[in-house]
Order: structure tokens, then sequence, then C-alpha cells
């Protein structure tokens, strides 16, 4: 095994700047733990939107979204001619759209949201939380029950230098394991097939590569739920804001426009949640996903949700604050104003 690992390590080193790869048929999609740091972040400008006109389907709304679930909780908004959808494998492609005002919605990683504000010296706002949650820890094996039990072992992860990273660092110094060992790939595929293959035996991954795996390896079982970690430091109505959807600051200022967003964001996260059958068809079709079952199995722990207002800065606080301790750069190098959360 430590041979084949050894082999695995230097294919990810070769290939570490394809991390956004496409993925197999059976394999899912990048989602947005995968979060961005300034340096792969557009230089700074002013957006240059005016104040937006009222949109529908002779004026659409640009919007960009990212494939894992924060597209799948959008997935709506594809089949609604009032939006315009791009659909992004990496965070990097979101970016300098949003900075130029080429869209004036996007759904990004939860640090990137405060990356933008500060390039953006505050031209962006947080509309509200969509994912929480979205990573695991999986075992090939049954030597795990609580993350005590994570002590003396070798982790393998994706996401170093990101959210991936300083939420574990934070769950395991919180819980006094100082001797676990983390080695990181480069992206979630790869990380995931190593799993499925049987080449690893502990790993951290997000959803929907979690269901992938699953689906690939009988032996392979879901341990913990960061999420429910991160609630045990932070309180139970805390949770972990992964992703979030921004907005322009043009689009902010338009009620009406916000109230129509707001609507139809909270209505295609209803549909994903009450119907799974029909939103997994429907996230396979717009390609986010490659398998309605592994769609349909990932949609519970991914997390999907639409949090806005006070109760969305409540979550965010803590975890900006978390990622400004761990490397400031993570948030753009201060932590946002509150004027970064747009109150309905």
């Amino acid at each position: 095994m430590k041979r084949i690992l050894t082999t695995l390590m230097a294919l990810v080193t070769a290939l570490i700047m394809l991390t956004a790869c496409a993925p197999a048929a059976d394999t899912a999609s990048p989602s947005p733990s995968q979060t961005e740091t300034p340096s792969s972040v557009s230089t700074p400008s002013e957006a240059s939107a005016e104040p937006t006109a009222a949109y529908g389907s002779d004026n659409p709304l640009a919007v960009a979204t990212l494939a894992g679930p924060t597209g799948m909780g959008m997935i709506q908004l594809f089949d609604n001619p009032a939006y315009s959808m791009t659909l992004a494998t990496a965070p990097d492609q979101i970016s300098p759209k949003v900075i130029s005002g080429e869209v004036s919605a996007a759904a990004v990683p939860s640090n990137l949201a405060a990356v933008l504000y500060n390039k953006m010296k505050g031209g962006v706002k947080i509309l509200g939380v969509t994912t929480m949650g979205v990573l695991y820890i999986v075992e090939n094996g049954d030597t795990v029950s609580s993350i005590k039990d994570l002590a003396g072992k070798t982790i393998y992860a994706t996401g170093q230098g990101a959210t991936p990273e300083y939420v574990l660092n934070k769950l395991l110094k919180e819980n006094g394991l100082t001797d676990v060992t983390v080695q990181y790939m480069g992206a979630h595929a790869d990380l995931a097939n190593a799993v499925a293959a049987g080449d690893v035996t502990l790993a951290l991954l997000p959803e929907p590569y979690v269901s992938s795996v699953l689906a690939q390896n009988a032996d392979v079982k879901v341990k913990l739920d960061i999420n429910e970690e991160w609630r045990t430091i932070f309180g139970e109505d805390a949770g972990m804001p992964m992703g979030v959807t921004v907005v322009s600051s043009a689009l902010a200022a338009d009620k009406a426009s916000m109230s129509r967003l707001i609507a139809d964001c909270k209505a295609s996260v209803d549909f994903v949640l009450s119907d799974a059958d029909g939103a997994a068809k429907k996230i396979v079709e717009k390609q986010i996903v490659g398998s309605e079952a592994v769609a349909k199995a990932a949609i519970p722990r991914c997390g999907i949700s639409f949090i806005t207002g006070e109760d969305s800065k409540a979550i965010l606080d803590d975890y900006f604050a978390v990622m400004y301790e761990s490397n400031p750069e993570s948030v753009g190098g201060a932590l946002p104003g509150d004027d970064i959360y747009y109150m309905p």
C-alpha cells in the first residue's frame, strides 16, 4: 500500500495545477469546499455595474455558481428565463466575473466572499449561507467512532491552505489532538478515487464525493460529520458555512429585485430538499453531478440551505474569526465589516 500511495502522491504533485479537472461519469463534480485564497483572485477593482434595472425574462440576471452543492441548491434557477446561469468548476473562474460586474450574483466559498469584499472595498454583500457542512471523515475500516479516535492516525485530505485545512486544524486543536498526521492531496476527485480503490483508509472528503465513494466501495463508511463537530465548539445554533451567495452592491440596492432573488433561491432549495428524485434528475441534466443515484444520496449530506439576515451573520462571524486566526489572507487580510451582510 505504501508503494501505491507514494506513486499516487507523485502523480498528484505533477498534476497540481489541474485540481479542477473534469470527473469521470460516476464521480461527482467539484464542490465549493476547495476554497480560494487571495493569490488566485484577479487584481481588485470596483465593480463597474450601474444600478440594476428590474430583471426578468427580457433582462435576465447574470448568476454564477459552482458544480457541487451550491449548484445543486440553485438548480431551479437554471430553467428560469429570468436568470442567465454560469456553471463553474473552480472559484477562480467566478472571481473575475464578480469583480468586473459580469455577474451580479454568485455562489462562492464563504471565505472567498470576504476576500471579494475586501478587494472590492465593500462592493459585494452576502445574501445568505447556501451550503452548511459538506465535510466528512470517511473510513475504510472500523476504528473511528468519535473524533478522539483520530489520535495517532493519518488522515488524507484536500483543501490545503483553504477552509478544509483550517477547520480540521481547529477541531483537532480544540479536542487536544496533537499527534494526528494530515497528508494533503491536490484534488477531491483524486482522493475520492484513492479511497474508493482502498488505497487510502481514512480521509476528509466533501459531498458529493462522499456519496460517490460509498457507491463504489461498500466497506467505506461515514464516521464523523465535521459540521456536527463544529457545533460542539460553537454551539448547537452554529454551523460551518461552506458556501454563500454574494450580490453586487448595485443589485443589493434594488429591494424589489432582491426580494425576487431571495424568493427564487429559497424555492429552489425547498424543491431540492423536498423532491430528491426530481432534483437529482435535474442536477444530472445540468452536469453538476454525473449520476442520479449519487446526487440523490448526496443531497441529505450537502447542507443545502438558504439562511439570510441576522441568522446568516451569526453563523459567518464565528467562521470568519476562525479563518482570520488561521490565516488572515484567507479572508483577504482583514475581517469584513458588518456591512458585508445584506439584511432583508
